[in-house]
């Protein structure tokens, strides 16, 4: 295990309990800081934060400081805080900018409560990520069924 001792902006603390909240609700279960990093600081993590615009990572640390008078702990595994730091990393070249796991840990969250967000709001207006969306072509066919029914 490896702990962290940031102290953070109150805009980063909310992100952070704002992120908690949506991962315990998901999960069905009380979650930590560490358990939401741990399952999102996998090695793929930096990959799916460099799919947001560059303008759009540097408005988040902009409009959400890392750093501030909140002190908050947590402890992730040895494999999470080696997959943050080379995501870290990536994103020090993405953005042509230096960062510190505070603001990696920010980005992280950013994009699971981003991810989050597009999902509930795809499930809102009927889409299913799960299933294929019904083709026009499709109309008239029982699930599952490889014959059009003539009505």
């Amino acid at each position: 295990m490896r702990g962290y001792t940031l102290d953070v902006s109150e805009y980063l603390f909310r992100l952070t309990t704002e992120s908690l909240r949506i991962h315990s609700n998901q999960t069905r279960r009380y979650q930590s800081l560490g358990n939401l990093v741990n399952a999102r600081a996998t090695a793929g993590a930096a990959g799916a934060i460099e799919q947001h615009d560059v303008e759009t990572l540097r408005k988040h640390l902009e409009k959400v400081p890392t750093k501030g008078p909140i002190r908050i702990h947590l402890s992730i595994t040895k494999t999470s805080a080696e997959s943050l730091t080379e995501a870290k990393r990536r994103l020090e070249k993405h953005l042509g900018s230096a960062l510190t796991v505070g603001d990696a840990i920010s980005m992280l969250l950013f994009d699971y409560v981003v991810e989050q967000g597009t999902a509930k709001l795809l499930s809102k207006i009927g889409i299913d990520e799960q299933k294929p969306p019904k083709s026009a072509g499709g109309r008239g066919r029982d699930e599952g069924e490889k014959v059009v029914r003539i009505r």
